[in-house]
């Protein structure tokens, strides 16, 4: 358990300490000062941007140093974000860290309200001027940022309206995201077996699901959706809210164009609508053969077709080892990654030996898993609840490629870190599937090759057919919820027309309360948490494809990709290493044509 724990005292005692509160008071102090600094400019920019008078020398220099202030701000809070959010998923039940995090929501609030007034200025303003500003040499590597933010600017409201939304955001927005992770933290998991009944958390429970037993699968599957079918009225609320906020705000902003519900979602992926089309449509039409992993995967438990329980379940051919302690899964991975190069090898040992990891199972600990990193010293740190099975260990080296991901562009300017979810994706499940083909490579035995082959198989039907699913249901939700608020039997009913459209006759029964027990549909800061998962597993599959072809210069291409991920669009980004379009299907099929072959070889390397 020592071990599993990680270290983020390093960065503050606690959020009760000395250490924590003078950090707290510096950040506020700044917001306060920042307030200060955006009033006196702000009659200047008003003037200039309705032509009365040029943008003087004069508002170049204090638009300079608001920019850089805001900075040295953003850096606090994000650290003191990341310490509270790290404290809270390991406990979701401590209350000093609730109300700490409820504080620094408030102030945070307020730093990006001050500054509302530069940033729709700079989106605003002539780019001849803009490119003045950016001539201070600490703001000078944001010139991508900048220049991709101006292309909404046709959808900015006035500054006294974006700060309104800001200021009501925190009580309305991102309250109902905040009641979910609440509910989901507190949730209570009856597993009823056939001698007993055990109390669980959320997030036990969902790791049960996972286990190499059927029936401890389906007892842990039912009791979380019991335990959901109990709030689906609150879930249901919630997931109206947020969406008709969401259409609510992009109604106001469509006063010179319609803005879509999926536009801030493409906007803040650094795609266009013509990729995510493109990946859809090679997606679907790939069904028919697709299909034959949740197949392949229902034959091997001797099934006619899985049962929902079935999805996230370890192979039922063992090599022998049923779990794998927390350092085995380590060392595991350290060997797969040493494969590709040394320096992903020693980066996972770095992480464990500084204990940046957590993977304890606790009462109160919530459910899922992230990589997550502190600002100030641009560490980061890997959060999830590891038992043992083969989808713990890659759901470890997928947080462990996104952790490696931060760390090669820890040296980066900050403004060309901040990479897309689409992008990120990429790195973790390019660690995911180094893991899976050494270990596949290197077993020694049928059984063994079988067994690390199934998380092949098991990723096809998750990427390929159930995150497609997942945003098929949600743009259905959308689409529907401009119109009315939907109760939780009709969003139970989108949930089957989805799962029905792209599993098809895979499944016994679908899992209609996953618009429930899906965290990522209820997520406060971003909506369409899905599509950028199918587009980082068949990128890093692109990716991945070239490796023999490149050979010893495969790392450094692989690392200069990464690094690029914070300053160009996926689309430049793709033209620039690959030299394709990926708003062509054409791209897209090429992958799945590389997973159809996975797919194949576990047909053959099982059943015949």
């Amino acid at each position: 358990m020592e071990k599993m724990a990680w270290n983020i005292e390093s960065e503050y005692p606690s959020c009760t300490s000395s250490e924590f509160q003078t950090e707290f008071e510096n950040f506020s102090n700044k917001v306060r000062l920042l307030e200060e600094l955006v009033k006196t400019a702000q009659a200047s920019l008003a003037d200039s941007l309705s032509g009365k008078t040029m943008p003087s020398e004069s508002t170049r220099e204090q638009l300079q140093k608001i920019l850089l202030e805001r900075e040295a701000a953003l850096i606090l809070s994000m650290n003191m974000g990341t310490f509270l959010n790290c404290t809270l998923s390991v406990n979701s039940a401590d209350d000093a860290a609730q109300a700490k995090f409820s504080e620094l929501q408030a102030l945070n609030s307020r730093f990006w309200q001050s500054t509302i007034p530069v940033n729709n200025f700079l989106k605003r303003c002539s780019e001849d001027f803009l490119m003045k500003v950016l001539e201070h040499p600490e703001l000078q590597p944001a010139e991508f940022f900048w220049k991709n933010e101006r292309k909404n600017a046709d959808t900015l409201l006035s500054d006294s309206e974006e700060a309104l939304l800001e200021s009501v955001s925190n009580p309305g927005l991102r309250a109902w995201g905040e009641l979910y992770t609440k509910l989901s933290g507190a949730m209570r998991c009856q597993l009823q077996w056939e001698n007993k009944t055990e109390t669980v958390g959320l997030a036990q429970a969902s790791a049960l699901t996972r286990s190499l037993d059927e029936n401890t699968r389906k007892v842990a599957w039912s009791s979380i959706q019991n335990a959901w079918a109990e709030h689906k009225n609150t879930a249901a609320f919630i997931l109206n809210s947020l969406a008709g906020w969401r259409h609510e705000v992009n109604k106001k902003r469509s006063y010179a164009k319609p803005v879509h519900f999926l536009d801030t979602s493409l906007h803040g992926n650094r795609i266009e609508r013509a990729t995510l089309d493109a990946l859809i449509s090679a997606c679907h039409s790939n069904l028919n053969d697709t299909r034959k992993a949740p197949r392949l995967m229902a034959q091997l438990m001797g099934k006619r077709a899985l049962d929902p329980w079935d999805l996230l379940a370890q192979s039922p051919v063992s090599g022998g080892k049923k779990e794998r302690s927390f350092d085995e899964a380590l060392s595991l991975i350290q060997d797969s990654f040493a494969r590709i190069d040394p320096q992903m090898s020693d980066f996972v040992k770095m992480m464990a030996d500084k204990r940046w990891i957590e993977g304890r199972v606790l009462p109160h600990k919530r459910n899922g898993a992230y990589c997550t990193g502190f600002a100030k010293r641009r560490e980061p740190r890997v959060f999830m609840t590891y038992m043992g099975s083969n989808s713990d260990i890659s759901t470890l080296a997928h947080e462990l490629g996104h952790a490696f991901h931060s760390w090669v562009m820890r040296d980066l300017p900050r403004s060309q870190t901040g990479y897309p979810m689409t992008l990120a994706e990429t790195a973790s499940i390019f660690a995911e599937t180094v893991l899976h083909d050494v270990l596949i490579e290197e077993a020694q035995t049928k059984e063994e090759k079988i067994e690390f082959a199934w998380g092949e198989v098991e990723g096809a039907t998750s990427f390929l057919i159930n995150i497609p699913a997942r945003f098929e249901f949600e743009k259905s939700f959308y689409e529907q919820r401009q119109k009315r608020s939907l109760n939780a039997d009709e969003l139970a009913q989108l949930t089957d027309e989805a799962w029905n459209k792209w599993y098809g006759p895979t499944l016994t029964e679908n899992d209609k309360m996953f618009w429930a027990t899906k965290l990522h549909f209820a997520m406060a800061g971003t909506s369409f948490y899905n599509y950028p998962y199918t587009f980082g597993y068949l990128f890093a599959m692109s990716i991945y494809a070239r490796r023999q072809e490149l050979g010893k210069d495969f790392m450094k291409k692989y690392v200069e990709i990464l690094r690029d991920t914070g300053r160009m669009t996926a689309e430049d980004l793709v033209l620039k290493h690959l030299g394709e379009d990926i708003r062509q299907p054409e791209f897209w099929q090429k992958s799945i044509d590389v997973i159809k072959n996975k797919v194949n070889a576990f047909e053959k390397l099982a059943f015949r």
